[in-house]
């Protein structure tokens, strides 16, 4: 009888540094050559997020995560779920984007509202992935971090003690809903510089998953970061490799580039991937336009190439909001943005949108 990961007291997160192959070749009493399970490891795990059909979502009240989370509407945002679920029945997973400033701002209101938000996926049967800490920054910023800011906690004691604080308090707050998918130390953290080894933004990831490891040792570990060439990568995906357990992706089709050539870097990515040898997800997909046909060319392309290449993704976003890109543009504002929301501020389903669904079949 085949071992479970069970009886072999393996956690998720070890089953996922061994690799499906390996477990699989234990079970049936085969021990596979070192060079057989670097092989099968390295062909057979980008896939095994596939399954995860999502999207990152932020809600339709707040531009900054101050304004969000320490001003937490309970019913707004049970009310965009459920629109999510009524628009996308597949949906399974968000991405939560929450916020190191809103937790120095007012500790006691953030963690509340955190620990609320996950309580409510987690009562509508969704994963979550927690995004800890933001290195993008917008013309409406949400916050997040800067080089300077993390030279200064660095030398704090203990180093990063402020960002520690906030990590292994908001950890407490959102574990006991039981729905974690997987952590998400920072969403694009080498936005502003920091992509070589030894970089400040570097020693900060390392530091703040040895702290997760500390604290869960079961959750993997991701980091938001490009990964594919024309769009920032893929050297961040080597930097990041020896401390994540899945790659998280953002793998935009951005219309500075012909389709057909960022079709090319999308398979030199999926290659590389598959060269590192752990599962991949794309954590964020699909380009924004204030023309919603254009948008729907965006989703088709990003959404169609992640299916083929069975790997689970996330578009940015679910819903309407004031932060950046996640609405039309505002009345009297002279300079240029973006929309990339899914769901418009009335609820209806933004025209064309629906095409997420013919992804999820």
């Amino acid at each position: 009888m085949k071992q479970s990961f069970a009886s072999m007291n393996i956690s998720r997160r070890e089953a996922l540094k061994m690799g499906a192959g390996v477990v699989a070749g234990t079970g049936l009493g085969i021990v596979p050559s070192a060079m057989s399970v670097q092989n099968e490891t390295k062909t057979s795990r980008i896939n095994e997020y596939s399954w995860v059909r999502g999207f990152n979502y932020q809600p339709s009240w707040g531009c900054h995560g101050i304004s969000i989370w320490n001003d937490f509407r309970e019913v707004t945002y049970a009310r965009e779920l459920d629109l999510g679920v009524k628009h996308f029945p597949k949906l399974n997973t968000l991405r939560v984007w929450y916020s190191y400033d809103a937790h120095v701002a007012d500790p006691r209101k953030f963690l509340a509202a955190a620990k609320r938000a996950s309580e409510l996926l987690a009562e509508r049967k969704i994963k979550m992935i927690p995004v800890f800490f933001n290195g993008w920054h917008s013309l409406v910023d949400f916050g997040g971090f800067s080089r300077e800011q993390l030279y200064c906690s660095s030398r704090n004691t203990p180093s990063f003690g402020s960002h520690r604080q906030y990590l292994c308090e908001l950890v407490e707050a959102i574990r006991p809903a039981g729905n974690l998918l997987m952590y998400d130390i920072s969403n694009e953290p080498f936005n502003n510089g920091g992509k070589e080894k030894g970089s400040i933004e570097l020693k900060f990831l390392e530091a703040m998953a040895q702290q997760i490891r500390e604290m869960d040792p079961k959750t993997p570990i991701s980091v938001g970061t490009q990964g594919c060439p024309g769009v920032g990568g893929p050297e961040d995906l080597k930097l990041i490799d020896p401390f994540v357990d899945v790659h998280a992706v953002h793998p935009y089709w951005i219309p500075n580039l012909p389709a057909e050539q960022h079709a090319e870097n999308f398979a030199k990515m999926v290659e590389i991937l598959k060269q590192l040898g752990k599962p991949a997800i794309a954590t964020e997909c699909c380009w924004g336009s204030n023309d919603d046909a254009k948008r729907v060319e965006f989703v088709r392309h990003d959404l169609g190439l992640l299916k083929q290449a069975g790997i689970g993704f996330l578009p940015h976003a679910l819903h309407h909001s004031p932060v950046a890109d996640l609405h039309r543009p505002f009345p009297g504002r002279k300079w240029e943005t973006m929309y990339m929301a899914f769901i418009e501020p009335d609820g209806s389903i933004r025209p064309g949108h629906e095409v997420y669904n013919e992804f999820c079949q």
